[in-house]
């Protein structure tokens, strides 16, 4: 279970920097203050470099911009402050304590009067990834249900099985006949999978925050079988593209951000089939948190419940 691993990984930091803190203070001289500073600070650094990494490969493999979407290095600054600020806080804060974050785990028993909505997070995630998309959309009044989808490092084909389950037992929940799904990332294809295998007679819409429809050069340094699925090129994704020869089984909303630092080429979010919004300034965990993306979510939303004609996304800078 991720949440325990990510945990044991917290505790296992934290015994070390303890060690190496008493050490300063006993065998070199310093204060407690000045030890537990330097040791917090090399802590939010060295997570602080990773994210910046991610943007560092996301640029080399980067897809043409837009005028549009362009944004010079001070405008860009403080959205990538903000993408690792929320990736810190991610995968210190939230996700290592997933029931905390999120509660208890099942559906929630309740009439829904609109469609109930399915949170899928992405690679190396769990649910409590989606809490403040889920708080977004229920201080709405949207009926919400965010999952954790495992094994963590297995097959993405390996989801579809507990994805069917859940969207059974939300529908049951709730007594609706069909749901919206919401999935980020490497959800996305697991949801375009599961709409490949079962149809889409229970899904109303499926919306994609920051999928690699069409691979991303990041996974390739990924781990597990899922990270090679999403490399660009590969039989998986070729095999799900087939299997949507005849279409998408359900309405489809991609929304996609031309300075995501885990997709990349940036434009791989897109989907032939999808309604494509694309954004500018937004990165690929901070989409999860993301007013504009929860505006854009909430509008899809709306539309599948009034079943009015699509209409344009708001922020789509792709036309």
């Amino acid at each position: 279970m991720l949440a325990r691993a990510l945990r044991l990984a917290l505790a296992g930091e934290l015994a070390v920097y303890v060690a190496v803190a008493l050490w300063l203070v006993a065998a070199r001289g310093w204060t407690a203050g000045t030890a537990v500073g330097l040791l917090a600070a090399l802590a939010v650094s060295a997570r602080a470099l990773f994210a910046l990494g991610t943007y560092a490969v996301a640029w080399a493999y980067r897809s043409e911009t837009p005028a549009a979407a362009k944004l010079s290095v001070a405008a860009l600054a403080p959205h990538v402050a903000r993408e690792i600020g929320l990736l810190i806080a991610g995968y210190v804060a939230l996700q290592p304590f997933e029931r905390l974050a999120m509660g208890d785990a099942s559906p929630p028993h309740e009439r829904a009067a609109r469609l109930p909505v399915l949170l899928l997070h992405g690679y190396l995630c769990n649910r409590a990834a989606c809490r403040a998309l889920a708080r977004r959309l229920h201080a709405r009044g949207e009926t919400v249900w965010a999952v954790t989808l495992e094994p963590v490092y297995g097959s993405i084909e390996s989801w579809l099985e507990p994805l069917a389950r859940h969207v059974d037992a939300l529908l049951a929940a709730t007594g609706a006949a069909r749901l919206v799904i919401v999935a980020h990332s490497m959800g996305g294809l697991a949801a375009r999978a599961y709409l490949r295998d079962h149809g889409g007679a229970k899904v109303a819409r499926l919306i994609t925050l920051g999928a690699p429809h069409q691979g991303s050069a990041l996974a390739r340094l990924g781990a597990g079988a899922n990270a090679r699925e999403m490399a660009p090129g590969s039989a998986w994704l070729a095999a799900l593209a087939a299997g949507e020869a005849n279409g998408v089984a359900a309405p489809f909303t991609s929304v996609m951000s031309y300075h995501d630092n885990l997709v990349a080429p940036q434009t791989n979010g897109h989907h032939r089939l999808a309604r494509n919004t694309a954004l500018a300034g937004v990165g690929h965990f901070t989409m999860l948190f993301s007013r504009r993306v929860g505006e854009i979510v909430a509008a899809a939303i709306d539309e599948s419940n009034s079943e009015r004609a699509p209409a344009r996304d708001p922020g789509d800078l792709a036309g």
